[in-house]
């Protein structure tokens, strides 16, 4: 028994396999190990609590922070909201246009509150006609305003025989259920800088559609392009995208005349400032090559934004290409090389001698010509002579590329050249715009008369160098007619043709004499200011340089 009770004391039941003896001891590496566990545990757990924490503050502070961005904006979003909604006349004048400074510039139409319709005033009848329509546009009314300059006015008469007036009478004839609002905004020597300005005004006065014919008159006044050369890519488009801000046109009101004048965009007057409407105007066109560029550049900018305007305001565009005579208009003024040898001069001025005189025979002169272009190929005398005389000999094919050639190297270019005509079929193909393409309209006949086109515009469609005659203005009519077909508006039949007729011949008859006799003086007068001479009579047209083949010159005048 002692020896059992000495066991019994001395052994004991193991404890279960999954427990530790009570007295026992976990080594020392152990229980390090299970502390970090349970320190590591904590972290994590006091890791979570602050992560999920810390989530929401980190999203307030965004949102604070952009609310403080906002409520920085807040004072100029609402400035611009309050200058768009004041719409004040002054702002209306600040430039918009990063190549030249038009803040003189004001609306064409002003409000007669008596009769409650918009109106051109009498101040602005030395470049417009009277014309006038309703604020409220009455209902089954469509409105269309057409925008260019003299060709759009009907000029040397005026807006009674232009093409909107004939397109107001097809429509009208075609249907009675529609009233049409032809509303004529074309402004004499008026440029596509100045038109784009017209063009925003008319579309907040609730247009059906808009008929854009211009490209002539992009070169009459004087300005440089320097600073916009100068720019950069971003510096353009920011410009571009000030310039629609009222706020930033609010700035610069203030800024008027108080800015440094370097390098800025040229300013121009409240109306057309044209050169050749001053003493020795003509003398101020000589052969620039880089003045050209950025003439065409303004204008394809110019266009390219007054088409994505009218389409932002969901309102149809019908462009015109810009036509003009090619064989009957010598180039206005003609320079010659400035970097050329003493002995090409010599050659040249020999050649010229001969292609210049209209007592030589046709095969000379075109012999003389040709030596000319050889020395030369941008003169555009040499041009013209060689296109014209290659004309009358029946030759159109070879006489285009010259006639053509004759027209974009005129030193003083009252016509669009092809850069500009290309530029305008290009837009409208671009944009899916529609499309009247007036040199090839105007282009029925070759020059023995029979019905076949050449590709060079009928010289007894123009009165002029540009403008078209009241027949070139009926065809014009006729085919915006159709576009307005096509877009739905009206159908055309024989019965429509028939009151046409009626209502054209009627409204030919009341015109009287008096009219046509009045647009034979202007376009006297307008034959005198596209010499140069503008008031002063045969003093700016002096030596070779200025003057046009005196034989070409001399049989435009039979012919005429």
């Amino acid at each position: 028994s002692h020896y059992s009770s000495f066991i019994g004391h001395s052994i004991s039941t193991p404890p279960p396999l999954n427990q530790p003896p009570l007295n026992h001891q976990p080594p020392l590496n152990h229980q390090h190990s299970t502390d970090d566990d349970r320190t590591a545990a904590k972290v994590d757990q006091v890791d979570a609590t602050d992560s999920r924490s810390t989530t929401p503050t980190r999203r307030r502070r965004w949102t604070m922070r952009l609310l403080a961005v906002l409520v920085a904006f807040l004072p100029f979003v609402i400035l611009e909201l309050g200058l768009r909604q004041f719409n004040d006349a002054d702002l209306q004048g600040v430039d918009q246009d990063p190549y030249v400074g038009l803040h003189q510039l004001r609306p064409l139409f002003v409000l007669n509150a008596e009769n409650n319709r918009w109106e051109i005033p009498p101040q602005r009848y030395n470049f417009f006609r009277p014309e006038s329509f309703p604020a409220t546009k009455p209902p089954d009314t469509r409105r269309i305003f057409v925008l260019g300059g003299s060709t759009v006015q009907g000029r040397p008469y005026a807006t009674e025989t232009a093409f909107s007036t004939w397109l107001r009478l097809r429509l009208e004839s075609a249907t009675t259920d529609t009233k049409f609002e032809v509303i004529n905004c074309g402004g004499v020597s008026y440029a596509s800088y100045r038109v784009a300005k017209i063009l925003d005004e008319v579309l907040l006065r609730d247009p059906d559609a808009v008929v854009l014919y211009t490209g002539h008159n992009e070169f009459l006044e004087d300005r440089t392009y320097a600073h916009v050369r100068d720019m950069g890519v971003a510096a353009r488009w920011a410009t571009t995208v000030g310039s629609k801000l009222h706020t930033v046109r609010w700035l610069k009101s203030f800024a008027k005349g108080k800015t440094d004048d370097t390098n800025l965009p040229t300013a121009l007057s409240t109306e057309v400032n044209a050169k050749l409407d001053h003493p020795g105007g003509l003398d101020s066109y000589q052969r620039d090559p880089a003045w050209r560029l950025g003439v065409e550049e303004h204008f394809r900018t110019k266009l390219r934004q007054m088409v994505r305007t009218t389409k932002q305001h969901n309102i149809p565009m019908i462009l015109c290409v810009p036509a003009s005579d090619l064989v009957n208009t010598p180039p206005i003024k003609i320079t010659k090389r400035n970097d050329w040898s003493k002995s090409e001069q010599v050659d040249f001025d020999a050649a010229w001698s001969i292609a210049s005189d209209a007592e030589s025979k046709a095969d000379k002169r075109i012999n003389a010509a040709r030596e000319c272009l050889n020395i030369d190929a941008e003169h555009a005398g040499a041009n013209y002579v060689l296109g014209r005389l290659l004309f009358d000999q029946g030759d159109s094919e070879s006489a285009r590329k010259h006639l053509i050639a004759a027209r974009d190297a005129d030193v003083c270019p009252l016509r669009a050249p092809t850069s500009i005509v290309e530029t305008t079929r290009l837009v409208a193909e671009q944009n899916n715009v529609l499309l009247i393409d007036t040199p090839k309209l105007l282009d029925e006949r070759n020059v023995q008369g029979d019905p076949v086109p050449d590709q060079i515009s009928d010289p007894n469609r123009f009165v002029d160098h540009l403008h078209p005659s009241i027949a070139g203005h009926q065809k014009i009519a006729a085919a915006l007619t159709g576009q307005f077909q096509d877009l739905g508006w009206i159908k055309l039949d024989q019965e429509s043709e028939k009151r046409y007729e009626i209502e054209s011949q009627r409204h030919m008859r009341e015109l009287g004499e008096a009219y046509f006799v009045r647009g034979k003086q202007r376009l006297e007068g307008l034959r005198l200011w596209a010499s140069g001479r503008a008031g002063q009579l045969a003093t700016d047209v002096v030596g070779d340089d200025h003057e046009a083949p005196s034989g070409a010159i001399q049989s435009v005048q039979n012919k005429e």
